[in-house]
């Protein structure tokens, strides 16, 4: 949330000249780095130009974050709501809550692909169906991405307690700065964190991304995540992380699968991961293992050993978590998850083409780009095989 205590002007002008500019391609990226930006790019210092609160320069918080954060995507790109789809970050692209499709026998609505944020000057708007966050309270009316992210930094409080913003020296994993204080993953709120009166209570994830391929996602430059991302997820989600539970046979109980820090993965599982290539092919091995459609968390709270390029797999401290299935802001299949899980078969995910409401762009960007057929066969069934022995196809 932003800061409740108004600056005065004088103080506004005072940090607007110690800050730095962000220019070109650097635009979204010197908002967060060396103490934030410029305090004008966000906000108005008299009086808020578009009628919103916090005298920001748009209607509400989210629209500003798209300021930047929304154009064409590819790799590399720090879009995270795209024309086309084709924002390719860990997160997922805001765009496939904007496209609805229906075929024969079935239809997938946009908003629930994923986190509807209220952007209003980009059109995005509050869930239709669910008034509060899945198995929590956070209402979906109040849903934005300062819900999640802390657009001024958040280290032991930050700017809640009224400290500096932080920098984002060491937000993806790097080295920090000398000088520079080491702000959350993805600036991402901590146990310190309250937004629009809604308080967290677990801290930010331990995780590491490239710090020079910031927004990719691949099999080989990926987020490489430690521990706490579900425990995170809780602090909405807390009723979906509680009473889940692996029944005898393989199957699950209480309509979620477990995840958390506590939910290791099985030797079996491991060793089913490590050398699942394709359904029916075992051939794999464990250094080449890893499968950005299906990540893990390590099990450490060392940020500094994790490796956002490494292509290993899990072993006996790895274990699932929320985001080993579900992107974080959504994705072109039902509940933002990483592949149509309504598909026994992957080549008959939907988006596909002959949907209406679908274009040639969404079926190529549904998998990041990846040809399910040619690269994994006609045959591959749910990326649920990944870790659990299934019926082979």
């Amino acid at each position: 949330m932003f800061t409740s205590r108004i600056l005065a002007p004088a103080t506004l002008c005072l940090l607007s000249l110690l800050l730095v500019s962000p220019a070109g391609d650097a635009l979204a990226e010197g908002f967060h780095s060396g103490g934030v930006a410029q305090c004008s790019a966000c906000h108005s210092i008299h009086s808020s130009q578009a009628g919103g609160q916090w005298l920001l320069q748009k209607n509400d918080p989210s629209s500003i974050c798209l300021n930047c954060h929304a154009g064409s995507g590819g790799p590399n790109s720090p879009s995270v709501f795209s024309p086309t789809g084709s924002s390719l970050t860990p997160g997922g692209d805001f765009y496939w809550l904007t496209k609805s499709f229906s075929w024969l026998d079935g239809q997938s609505p946009g908003y629930n692909h994923g986190h509807n944020i209220v952007a209003i000057d980009f059109n995005l708007l509050a869930d239709p169906v669910n008034s509060v966050a899945p198995g929590g309270t956070f209402p979906a009316a109040n849903l934005g991405c300062i819900s999640c992210h802390d657009p001024h930094g958040q280290v032991a409080g930050g700017t809640k307690q009224g400290s500096l913003p932080v920098s984002k020296s060491g937000s993806y994993g790097a080295g920090v700065d000398v000088g520079t204080t080491k702000g959350n993953y993805r600036l991402l709120g901590d146990s310190a964190y309250a937004t629009n009166g809604y308080s967290f209570s677990a801290d930010a994830p331990v995780a590491r991304q490239s710090h020079v391929n910031k927004y990719e996602e691949s099999d080989r430059s990926h987020v490489d995540y430690g521990s706490g991302m579900s425990e995170w997820c809780g602090n909405c989600h807390a009723g979906l992380l509680t009473g889940g539970q692996q029944m005898p046979g393989g199957s699950f109980g209480q309509n979620h699968h477990v995840s958390g820090n506590g939910r290791l993965l099985r030797p079996m599982n491991v060793t089913i991961y490590n050398s699942y290539l394709r359904s029916g092919d075992l051939s794999g091995i464990a250094a080449t293992a890893y499968l950005q459609f299906v990540p893990f968390e390590r099990g450490t709270t060392d940020v500094l050993s994790l490796d956002p390029h490494s292509t290993q797999g899990p072993d006996i401290s790895a274990n699932v978590m929320c985001l080993s299935c579900h992107r974080a802001h959504a994705s072109a299949f039902p509940d933002a998850g990483r592949w149509d899980f309504t598909a026994s078969l992957l080549v008959d995910s939907h988006p596909a083409i002959g949907d209406i409401g679908a274009t040639t762009s969404d079926v190529f960007y549904r998998y990041y780009g990846r040809d399910i057929a040619a690269e994994f066969g006609s045959g591959q069934g749910q990326f649920c095989e990944k870790c659990h022995r299934t019926s082979m196809h």
